[in-house]
């Protein structure tokens, strides 16, 4: 069984304590809804514990300006963040060819961006599909989806403790931990440090010039 869909995922943690599948996601005959929030409260905060965003949950989008916009911030433009995406942009850039140079004279309110430039680009996080995840991530969320389906149905908190164990360690492990852990383990070769970006010191542009 390929685990492609979000209803491959939560009938998988159906599995792990006892229940029967669920066969809709939209209606809530076997608890199709129920489950379908419970897997985004849960894969959501699973991607928070990675604060600048798994690789396979973030990508660059080019910012929208708004035309008719008039910043009150002393900026000359008004840009939208293009959706869906989840919490702030991860940064920005204005040019995509030079991979660690960022761009920071901007003001972000109201979820819009203020600056000076266009165009400019964003590093967003979003919810991807579970096709797109990797298996350490996959196994740390079936598990901790299972151990919160087995305290919404059953109210069995022992087994909701147990499978979050698995999931995310011992309470000093502070949800770092378990198979969590390996996910972001995983995910740290993936996104490698950038260097300092240094391009807007003066003390750099004076030397380079």
């Amino acid at each position: 069984m390929a685990l492609l869909t979000v209803l491959d995922i939560v009938n998988v943690a159906c599995a792990r304590i006892g229940e029967e599948p669920v066969e809709s996601l939209t209606e809530d005959l076997n608890g199709g809804q129920s489950a379908s929030l419970l897997y985004e409260e849960v894969v959501d905060f699973n991607l928070g514990l990675q604060p600048s965003g798994f690789a396979f949950a973030r990508e660059v989008r080019q910012l929208t300006r708004l035309t008719d916009a008039e910043p009150l911030t002393g900026y000359k433009y008004v840009f939208d963040v293009p959706r869906p995406y989840t919490g702030l942009p991860v940064y920005l850039t204005d040019d995509l060819r030079s991979p660690d140079r960022r761009y920071d004279d901007f003001i972000l309110t109201n979820g819009q961006v203020n600056a000076d430039d266009d165009p400019l680009f964003a590093m967003v996080k979003f919810r991807p599909d579970p096709h797109r995840w990797t298996a350490t991530f996959r196994t740390a969320t079936i598990s901790a989806l299972a151990g919160r389906m087995a305290f919404a149905i059953a109210s069995d908190r022992n087994t909701m403790e147990s499978l979050y164990q698995e999931a995310y360690g011992s309470v000093s492990d502070n949800f770092r931990g378990g198979q969590i852990r390996a996910a972001l383990h995983e995910d740290g070769f993936a996104n490698p440090p950038r260097r300092i970006a240094t391009h807007r010191n003066p003390l750099e542009r004076a030397w380079r010039s």
